[in-house]
């Protein structure tokens, strides 16, 4: 019978190990028994040199006795005038416990004194006929096998495995594997790989743009994967029935092997911590400068929902004059257990230009709270910062969790251009003219390669940029638009400053596609503004192309 022995966390990583074992009693037919041996010593042997040969484990052993054994381990001690049997019995014992291969293979054991014989007993340590004795060519007076049981190995299953089924919420397959028992009948699958390419073949953004109406976006197996696995015994290539475990859930991201490490050590999971259960999906600060203009997302993770509570996202607006405003951002709803809500938390999105008339906004600060007034969410504070920068960049990137975080660059930045051509030569068996030339340009491409420069932040702020520099999609935010980039080189400079260090990040990415013409593009357009032609009229004098002046009666091109 399966027994699934090992499971993941009820919410786990797909980009760390997901780990189940089965186990099955099926695999081995019959149980092996230990060997047993019994050497007999009913009399004393008084002469030097006599023998007898214990065989296991193919090898053979061959005792003596002898008057001086100087611990050998081979050599006891010959009988003396005076000993009993139970003496002559003491000096094999003796013996027995000095071989090294005899304490490898067996536990031994002398009986108490007798009053016709001694035993002394060597019981295997191990299951298997490897540890069946022999006695023969037995020189020894007084020295007979008593009891003697061989052992027996163990009867395993012929080509005996375990099936593993991986099914999503729908019952469509995401992956299968199989697996032969190891020696105790279980068989581990870490079946991260089979979630990580479900996710992969997931094609659409992982948020909204073009954003819609309303703050908020409820995703599914985007993030949040439900799937069930299954087990069974394969034998000789038939499968015998399914064993479902539990339906479980597997979050599109990872985290590092420090923490993980530290989380599996102390039997704890990620989301079990009351804690994290009130994070955003989002390692950067609480508290960061954001502007108009700039695309600002927060990710909550929704878990288990009995009562059906219900949330709404509030938000409380402080303006420059030191007064407040509490606003509910979103109507208040019943969150969708085991689900992933994009919050659009913006300075556009949440309309903050007409917070209230003639006052400006300094700050403001979001979080989720439910139909009882009790919080469901950190609160995370957004600063109005109405500096100009020359050089800023904003960038918008998928983290750890799988949901995307905004950050500014404010240092000094450098755009430089990169030409990649192909020229051929083309052989033309023909006479020469202005248009046959035989070098030829088959293609040029365009890279651009940019530099950014974070300004100076705090160790923490430079510590949580290091998921930029790990995520595999990054876009840097042009006006309302997007474009994909690929971070190629990073250089961090620290700075002392009042006793304590800023760091300075400069980061060197290439936009992740290359041109091969040239346009102007305008962004938020998808086509570059037209120039209409004026009407030419009397009072408006122009000179042609071949300066030749145009005059008053010409009113058309």
């Amino acid at each position: 019978m399966i027994d699934i022995t090992e499971t993941p966390n009820l919410i786990s990583f797909a980009g760390n190990p997901v780990i189940f074992e089965a186990c099955s009693d099926n695999y081995i037919l019959s149980c092996g028994a230990y060997a047993y041996f019994e050497l007999v010593v009913s009399g004393v042997d008084t002469t030097i040199g006599h023998s007898f040969t214990l065989q296991f484990a193919g090898k053979p052993l061959v005792f003596k006795t002898a008057g001086v054994t100087g611990h050998d381990g081979f050599l006891f001690g010959v009988g003396y005038p005076g000993q009993s049997f139970n003496d002559f019995a003491n000096n094999i014992y003796q013996c027995f416990i000095e071989n090294y291969y005899i304490q490898k293979y067996f536990t031994i054991a002398l009986d108490p004194i007798g009053v016709s014989q001694r035993k002394i007993i060597l019981q295997a340590r191990q299951i298997g006929t490897d540890c069946s004795v022999t006695l023969s060519n037995v020189g020894v007076l007084g020295v007979a096998q008593g009891v003697n049981t061989a052992g027996t190995d163990d009867d395993y299953q012929d080509y005996f495995g375990f099936l593993c089924l991986i099914l999503d919420s729908y019952n469509n397959r995401i992956g299968e594997d199989l697996k032969p028992s190891d020696t105790i009948g279980c068989a581990k699958f870490d079946i991260s790989d089979y979630i990580k390419s479900k996710f992969a073949s997931w094609e659409m953004p992982r948020f909204e743009l073009p954003e819609l109406v309303g703050n908020v976006k409820v995703h599914g197996w985007d993030y949040l994967l439900k799937y069930r696995v299954s087990f069974a015994e394969s034998i000789a290539g038939n499968v015998k029935g399914l064993h479902p475990d539990g339906w479980k859930y597997a979050l599109a991201g990872g985290l590092n092997h420090e923490l993980l490490t530290s989380l599996n050590e102390n039997n704890l999971e990620y989301f079990s911590i009351p804690t994290n259960k009130l994070k955003f999906l989002s390692w950067l600060p609480t508290s960061k400068y954001s502007r108009s203009g700039v695309l600002e997302k927060l990710f909550f993770l929704f878990q288990d929902n009995p009562t059906g509570i219900q949330y709404r996202l509030v938000m409380i607006i402080t303006f420059t004059d030191g007064s407040h405003k509490v606003v509910n951002a979103t109507e208040q709803v019943a969150f969708a257990a085991y689900s992933v809500v994009e919050f659009k938390v913006g300075f556009d999105h949440l309309d903050l230009v007409n917070a209230q008339f003639g006052k400006t906004v300094q700050s403001w600060e979001v979080f989720l709270m439910d139909s009882n007034d009790d919080y469901l969410s950190e609160r995370r504070i957004f600063y109005n910062d109405t500096r100009v920068f020359d050089s800023e960049k904003v960038f918008f990137y998928r983290n750890s969790f799988s949901a995307y975080d905004t950050f500014r660059f404010l240092g000094k930045s450098d755009l430089n251009l990169e030409y990649e051509r192909q020229v051929g030569t083309t052989v033309r068996e023909e006479k020469y003219s202005f248009f046959n030339a035989p070098d030829k340009q088959f293609s040029a491409k365009e890279t651009e390669s940019c530099k950014a420069n974070s300004g100076w932040i705090s160790l923490y702020e430079k510590n949580c940029l290091r998921e930029l520099l790990l995520s595999m999609e990054a876009y840097e935010q042009i006006n309302n638009e997007l474009f994909q980039i690929v971070v190629k080189t990073a250089k961090v400079t620290p700075f002392l400053k009042d006793g304590e260090y800023l760091y300075n990040l400069e980061i060197e990415y290439e936009r992740s596609y290359q041109n091969s013409f040239f346009s102007v593009h305008v962004p938020e357009s998808s086509a570059n503004p037209i120039v209409v032609p004026k009407l030419l009229t009397w009072d408006n004098i122009e000179v042609s192309f071949d300066d030749v002046e145009i005059t008053f009666d010409q009113t058309t091109y």
